[in-house]
């Protein structure tokens, strides 16, 4: 007999049911709550969203998937969404998720999708995988992101930070537009990238540089001239504006022979104009783009780029200008060099044997009272080496030197040697006179050799004072030394004492009588400086800027007069302190001037009295100009 349950056992179970019932309900009410807020999330995300079944099959995609791809819900749902896969990349996520280890159910991987409209796309995506117990894939989630305009961005501006790195790498032209141009090429992802010039004076474009994917077809490119009405770069170059040209097909007939000439049919096509200031010097083109259309992102990138072409073919042509008059100025120089050389040997001649006659003439003058004629054949004999000094210092100035004299002079003399001193005997009765006049010719013409020699530099500033005090002497001028000893320095005697000798001498003839001229020599750490200070006249700031010029005077014109060597304001030839720098560049030391011109005499054309006690006679500030002349003499490296 089945016992019923009892009322209260009934009522209890009831009650549980009840609340069983409304848990459930409440959970219902929760998951469906959840799920409408599910959705919601990721109808308004920002990102395109997929979701997929166990069967891979698409259950959901959110409005930005259809924003960015263009396909709906309603055309994907039940499918597995291959559309928008690329055929290369169809097996790609299977084979990523397939990989994963058993411990990770995330995905990120940077790919490639398409649009309904046929583009390519860089994304990033993202995938969640639910799997079960023995790890087969319930559903999965996928978060993609569209990243092609932040890779176009940063590939443009990797290509600019190239282009700006190689400019120093490629001084040929031809070379960095082609650099370019391949650049331009794969950045767009075109066929052909191009920099096309115009000659202003044919009316035509010419290629300066092309980049092609048939190595064939960039020669003929680069062959290529055309009219400017024959190609569409004429209107930009007539607007001064850009152009992006996606279908061609209705000019076909138009541009027919331009197709023919360049080898292939231009499809789509890109156009910038190259500007120099204010006109438009040619065309910076790219031509069937392999990926869709040209954009405006591909128009300012090729705008960018054309700022440094364009500026690369300005530089190019100032270059090619710049080398053109060097070499005609090489020219100009190797000309006056070869003139002044000649002109330079041309008057050791006349000068020598003026001298010689005026020595024969002084014996021929000697039963004559020398009262009338000593004068005048001294000052004759003083500007005749006058013209010696001139030539000297142009001679250590131009360092090509031609003696051509001292050969011909030394080929006679040996070739006719018997048949000359016969002559010579028989008209004056005296022998042996061929070796004076061979050390005549030797004296006057020889080359002169500058063989290097180790040099005690105090030393040798001694001995020149030593030798120059007697041409000094009319001068009331103090000589204060101080000649350390110093190690050797390594250079050439003649050069050596013209310097120290000038360096003197400018100072006396810049100094008035009862002043002082210091004259140094001492050691540094990596050589030994020569110093002649003189508490003279001083420079004003435009000599200072000019006195290694040669040629120059520090005087006015009208102050200008030559006297005496050492004597106050002589005047010199102008160019003993060129010579000088000559000598630094071509035997390595440095030469460099200091000066501070006198407070009384700011001016050139103002005139010192020439002694410091007649200047104090004068009302106005103290004497104190100064010019420090230094030589500093490196040790050899060895």
């Amino acid at each position: 007999m089945v016992q019923n349950p009892i009322y209260e056992k009934l009522k209890l179970k009831i009650k549980i049911l009840e609340k069983e019932s409304l848990e459930a309900k409440e959970t219902y009410q929760a998951t469906k709550a959840a799920s409408r807020n599910y959705k919601r999330f990721l109808r308004f995300l920002p990102y395109p969203v997929i979701v997929r079944d166990a069967n891979g099959l698409i259950s959901y995609l959110n409005p930005a998937f259809t924003n960015t791809f263009g396909w709906t819900l309603r055309e994907l749902k039940g499918k597995k969404g291959k559309q928008y896969v690329p055929d290369s990349l169809k097996s790609e996520l299977t084979n990523k998720i397939k990989a994963l280890p058993a411990n990770k159910n995330v995905l990120e991987l940077s790919t490639k999708r398409l649009t309904k409209d046929g583009k390519i796309l860089d994304v990033m995506l993202r995938t969640g995988v639910d799997m079960d117990k023995n790890n087969n894939i319930e559903g999965m989630i996928i978060v993609l992101r569209d990243v092609t305009m932040e890779k176009r961005i940063k590939r443009n501006r990797d290509v600019m930070t190239r282009i700006s790195q190689v400019l120093p790498q490629y001084p040929d032209l031809r070379k960095l537009l082609f650099y370019i141009n391949t650049e331009i090429k794969e950045l767009l992802e075109t066929e052909s990238a191009n920099t096309i010039l115009l000659d202003e004076t044919q009316k035509e474009f010419y290629f300066l540089s092309a980049t092609h994917d048939d190595p064939t077809t960039r020669e003929r490119i680069e062959k290529a001239r055309f009219p400017v009405a024959e190609l569409l770069s004429g209107q930009v170059v007539k607007t001064g504006n850009s152009m992006i040209v996606n279908d061609l097909s209705h000019d076909q007939y138009q541009y027919k022979s331009r197709d023919r000439t360049i080898g292939y049919k231009v499809k789509n096509v890109i156009l910038v104009p190259l500007r120099n200031k204010d006109r438009i010097i040619g065309i910076l083109a790219a031509d069937n783009k392999k990926t869709g259309d040209f954009d405006d992102t591909d128009l300012e990138t090729l705008n960018t780029i054309s700022a440094t072409v364009a500026l690369s073919i300005e530089n190019a042509r100032v270059s090619r200008e710049l080398r053109k008059a060097y070499e005609e100025l090489k020219s100009l120089n190797n000309a006056k060099d070869k003139m002044i050389n000649h002109l330079s040997h041309e008057l050791k001649t006349p000068v020598a044997i003026l001298l010689s006659s005026f020595k024969i003439l002084s014996k021929r003058l000697a039963d004559v009272p020398e009262g009338t004629w000593r004068p005048t054949i001294e000052r004759i004999s003083r500007n005749l080496d006058r013209i010696i000094g001139i030539e000297g210092e142009v001679y250590d100035i131009v360092e090509k030197k031609e003696v051509f004299h001292y050969k011909i002079f030394s080929l006679i003399l040996e070739q006719c040697q018997d048949e000359l001193e016969a002559l010579i005997a028989e008209e004056i009765g005296e022998r042996g006179i061929l070796t004076k006049v061979r050390q005549r010719i030797e004296d006057i013409f020889s080359p002169r050799d500058l063989v290097v020699k180790d040099i005690f530099l105090n030393l040798f500033v001694k001995k020149r004072i030593k030798a120059i005090q007697p041409d000094m002497a009319h001068r009331d001028i103090s000589l204060i030394t101080s000649l350390e000893s110093s190690s050797l320095i390594q250079m050439p005697c003649e050069p050596l004492k013209k310097t120290v000798d000038g360096l003197i001498r400018n100072a006396v003839e810049n100094t008035p009588d009862g002043g002082e001229i210091e004259i140094l020599v001492h050691q540094k750490k990596n050589g030994v400086e020569f110093a002649v200070k003189d508490h003279g006249i001083g420079l004003t700031r435009e000599a200072q800027k000019r006195i290694f010029e040669g040629f120059f005077s520090t005087q006015e014109t009208m102050n200008y007069s030559s006297k005496q060597p050492f004597a106050f304001n002589a005047g010199g030839k102008g160019a003993d302190l060129l010579r000088m720098k000559i000598f630094s560049e071509r035997f390595n030391f440095k030469i460099s001037m200091t000066s501070k011109r006198c407070s009384r005499i700011p001016e050139n054309k103002d005139a010192c009295p020439g002694s410091i006690q007649d200047c104090k006679k004068i009302a106005g500030p103290a004497c104190d100009g100064y010019t420090i002349v230094t030589c500093f003499f490196p040790f050899p490296k060895n």
